[in-house]
């Protein structure tokens, strides 16, 4: 496979617009509308045609039914390699792609011997702002947290990294390896499960500053009380009994509890019975 043959898949819920944002970004940086590969996660009617009308020779697919991050993930993807590609370079719809992204992730791929590479993703309105360039989890507050910082090593090889997914280049047999991202997360903390069961099994994974790419930050989910307050805490939980042993998990416990009580002092005054309701499952999640 030349640089020039490795397909982009575009992940898009609704938000026709920032999808097409993301399209024309990609075919400005020099990507031929046949690299595309842009899957509907389920938006609430069939915006394909739309975009097969705007860019022709894009390749289109949908699912009728949302699958959540995860699931819309595993199916551009699924449909990427079984068409026989050996990688394939992922974003969601709030990018914009920077020309160079995808030679440059493959090419660091190739030096480092990474299965998984981290783009350099920047501010969508601060071009040299770094929003993330990979991450890790914050052992003490047990929360995800981005590196933001130029000149780091190449690796991502800490015990507590990963590689956000909002954007990521990834191999065809690291992806079969992994069998994708956990589809029971849903939405939120599936790309560090991700992680945390690549570096289980010896896949690399590295940071590229030279694969550039905008973000829109908080233009997709993140005002949805569904996601921002159900999923994220749950998923979150759900990730520690995973992959944390019984000390790090009665410390995560006990931090997870401390702002369940918060968001529900907060909730209380604000009377939002549909985030309470949802604490009360998450109360229950943690006492399992």
């Amino acid at each position: 496979m030349t640089y020039s043959d490795i397909p982009i898949a575009v992940l898009f819920f609704n938000k026709l617009n920032l999808t097409m944002r993301c399209i024309q970004s990609l075919c400005d940086a020099g990507y031929s509308k046949e690299r595309l590969y842009v899957f509907d996660n389920g938006s609430t009617s069939d915006m394909t045609e739309i975009l097969k009308e705007r860019f022709t020779q894009i390749n289109t697919n949908r699912s009728i039914a949302n699958t959540g991050f995860s699931g819309g993930f595993n199916h551009v993807l699924r449909w990427i390699f079984n068409l026989g590609f050996s990688s394939a370079f992922f974003l969601t719809n709030d990018t914009m792609a920077l020309p160079g992204l995808i030679e440059e992730c493959r090419t660091s791929a190739v030096r480092t011997g990474a299965g998984i590479i981290a783009p350099c993703i920047t501010v969508m309105n601060q071009p040299e702002k770094i929003d993330s360039i990979g991450a890790y989890v914050d052992r003490t507050t047990i929360a995800p947290q981005h590196y933001r910082s130029y000149n780091l090593g190449d690796f991502l090889d800490g015990p507590d990294d990963y590689i956000p997914g909002t954007a990521l280049w990834i191999d065809r047999n690291s992806f079969y390896a992994l069998n994708g991202a956990d589809e029971t997360y849903h939405t939120y903390w599936e790309d560090i499960d991700m992680c945390f069961r690549a570096r289980k099994l010896g896949i690399r994974m590295a940071r590229c500053y030279s694969a550039r790419l905008l973000h829109g930050i908080g233009q997709t989910c993140h005002k949805k009380p569904l996601y921002t307050t159900y999923f994220f805490q749950r998923n979150r939980i759900r990730f520690c009994r995973q992959h944390l042993n019984a000390s790090e998990w009665l410390h995560a416990k006990r931090i997870i509890l401390e702002d369940l009580a918060q968001m529900k002092t907060r909730f209380q005054s604000k009377g939002d019975r549909t985030r309470l309701g949802y604490l009360e499952k998450l109360y229950a999640a943690v006492s399992e």
